[in-house]
């Protein structure tokens, strides 16, 4: 069922439980006679008052043109007009919807107050609840959509900080809303009290779980000391919307205070328990990532292992029959390719690794790949890589697979294209850089089927090995793709 008709559903569900919900409520105060005042007024002018055409019916359509409005906009305006891009289309339809609407509230007052002997027109502009009707309207279908997007958006990405923040909002703003209307069709003074009072609850949320909770853990803050710098900030905060409260209930400055603790008393214990699960679940998930990754490394390891002996054994063998033959550039690519299998085999499963061992593999990867480009001349190849003299260490296979990506997707043997590669050192700091031209289609490329650890791979273990430590930038165009790694080790 497609989101738009549940949605229907729903807004009709809703709308049908708040009238038939009004409807009973209204007609039994009528029945107990508990309503004579909106009698009088027509008394007064020497009007018959109608219970059903002067009150009820008007209220009953006041809801139904709230419903009316959000299929409107919602399953009609915003799918076959904003979404197709039809603007122009889009800005008629809903000036007049809005006008129609504007006309149905207006008909409403008139109805509920002809004793004022005056036309719906004259409604149109003088009544309050006409334009804040509107305005009510515009607002909910705005706030509506966007929540509606952004969740749709946290559904197709990685959630983040930002998002996790925009998912919880979205989820507070859907509780609060529905439970403030449930409860105004009950008590309008109950709402208005839970309406305020859950956003200062959901802020306050909001701050300690990922502000001040935070900073207090790092910082190694005793219970007292989390209270001294808790309890002003949270007053702060609930001043304004204490004196909302209090203002619009007609309380007295006791309950002002009183309402205070009452929040802290609750919220202090429930929040510090909801952070301190948060916590136990990423370190549990982070336990999990790291050990899901370690058994994805060996298991990469046990299939890479075929048979290696035999492998340097073939390889010393051709070895030996280039020299014998002259073919001196053979030899040496012959040689160069049994060191990275020895890296490979033996140095890439340690957990740390010199730099150097690193940036020998990196050149003699680069020379085997300029055997093939350097036969055409349109594939340049410029790498710079800065000699490095300190014993520095490094997590193995952390700077070719870039290069790699660079030689399988930034070569074509039929178009211009380049690679440029540079590695230099500042003090303990490294700092890579990887470019190459970007090709849509290289059917003839033999890097197009080949495997290898993946860009997403080095990602993650950058960010378990070097936290805070390194910086990775991806940048790509039509025309070039761009790697910069920058790494304190």
């Amino acid at each position: 069922m497609k989101l738009r008709r549940i949605e229907a559903i729903v807004a009709t569900v809703i709308t049908l439980v708040v009238m038939v919900i009004m409807f009973g409520k209204k007609t039994k105060n009528w029945e107990a006679r508990t309503s004579l005042f909106l009698e009088k007024p027509f008394e007064e002018k020497g009007m018959t008052f109608n219970f059903f055409e002067n009150h009820l019916l008007p209220t009953l359509l006041f809801v139904a043109l709230f419903y009316i409005a959000f299929l409107t906009f919602n399953n009609f305006i915003i799918p076959r007009y904003i979404n197709k891009a039809k603007y122009e289309m889009a800005l008629f339809t809903s000036f007049l919807t809005l006008f129609i609407l504007w006309f149905g509230f207006a008909y409403c007052e008139w109805m509920q107050h002809r004793y004022n002997r005056l036309t719906v027109w004259a409604y149109f502009g003088e009544s309050g609840r006409v334009i804040s009707s509107i305005v009510s309207i515009i607002l909910f279908i705005s706030t509506y959509t966007l929540a509606k997007q952004g969740r749709l958006f946290l559904l197709q990405k990685k959630l983040n900080l930002s998002s996790t923040l925009l998912k919880e909002s979205l989820i507070a703003f859907s509780v609060i809303s529905s439970a403030y209307l449930f409860l105004l069709v009950f008590n309008g003074s109950m709402a208005f009290f839970w309406l305020i009072i859950s956003i200062y609850l959901f802020i306050m949320y909001s701050i300690e779980m990922y502000g001040l909770l935070p900073f207090c853990s790092k910082a190694k803050y005793s219970l007292k000391q989390y209270l001294y710098v808790r309890l002003p900030l949270s007053f702060l905060i609930y001043a304004p919307f204490g004196f909302v409260v209090v203002s619009g209930l007609g309380f007295n400055t006791n309950a002002f205070f009183a309402l205070w603790c009452c929040t802290c008393l609750i919220s202090i214990p429930v929040i510090k328990h909801l952070y301190h699960q948060k916590l136990q679940h990423h370190t549990k998930l982070g336990n999990l990532e790291n050990a899901l990754g370690n058994s994805t490394a060996n298991l990469s390891f046990l299939r890479s292992q075929i048979n290696p002996h035999f492998l340097f054994n073939a390889l010393n063998t051709l070895y030996g029959s280039a020299l014998t033959e002259g073919a001196e550039i053979t030899a040496t690519s012959i040689q160069k390719l049994g060191d990275i299998m020895r890296f490979m085999l033996h140095e890439n499963i340690l957990d740390n690794i010199l730099l150097i061992r690193e940036i020998e593999y990196l050149h003699n990867y680069i020379d085997l790949q300029k055997l093939r480009t350097d036969l055409s001349q349109n594939i340049i190849v410029d790498y710079n890589i800065q000699q490095v003299t300190k014993d520095l260490f490094i997590a193995p296979m952390l700077l070719i697979p870039f290069v790699e990506n660079a030689f399988k997707h930034g070569i074509s043997l039929k178009e211009p294209s380049w690679i440029k590669v540079n590695l230099s050192m500042q003090d303990d700091r490294l700092f890579f850089d990887v470019y190459n031209s970007v090709h849509l289609k290289r059917i003839n490329d033999p890097e197009k089927n080949r495997s290898g650890i993946g860009i997403p791979n080095v990602r993650q273990r950058l960010l378990q090995l070097y936290p805070n430590k390194h910086e990775l930038t991806i940048r790509q165009t039509d025309m070039e793709y761009f790697v910069h790694l920058t790494l304190t080790l």
